[in-house]
């Protein structure tokens, strides 16, 4: 992944580079979809402002948050970061035609099971059948 961290008008101190290097990582982790970022940060007299482009999935995710510190603004640009990652992330679990882990497997064992030490049981792990189970209708 790739991270580029600028300020606007003065250095990145070491403590907002890691804050945002730790966040990027852990999202990265989490949805495994980023693949760069550009973190631009600056300061007025008023508050300051954090505004973020991720490229993610193909697509670009843009934010731009301000606070009264600069880590209150990370913490409110992150939030919105999540929710935009998290919303791609779902569309991508969700997708027409994708590949569905099915919650309603059980393992249907044969009779003979019951007759079988553990070292058998696993020697004959091929015997066992996954049956999808059936709900009833009321």
């Amino acid at each position: 992944m790739i991270i580029n961290i600028t300020n606007r008008k003065n250095k990145v101190s070491e403590g907002v580079k890691e804050r945002i290097e730790n966040w990027l990582e852990d999202r990265q982790a989490r949805y495994d979809i980023i693949t760069s970022a550009q973190v631009t940060l600056d300061k007025t007299d008023q508050h300051d402002e954090a505004e973020a482009t991720i490229h993610a999935a193909g697509r670009d995710i843009f934010a731009r948050a301000t606070g009264p510190n600069m880590y209150a603004a990370l913490d409110a640009l992150g939030d919105k970061l999540d929710r935009q990652l998290s919303k791609i992330r779902e569309k991508q679990l969700h997708k027409k035609g994708a590949h569905k882990v099915s919650e309603n497997l059980i393992i249907e064992e044969p009779s003979m099971i019951d007759d079988l030490d553990e070292d058998d049981i696993i020697n004959n792990i091929d015997d066992v059948e996954l049956v999808e189970r059936k709900e009833a209708v009321a």
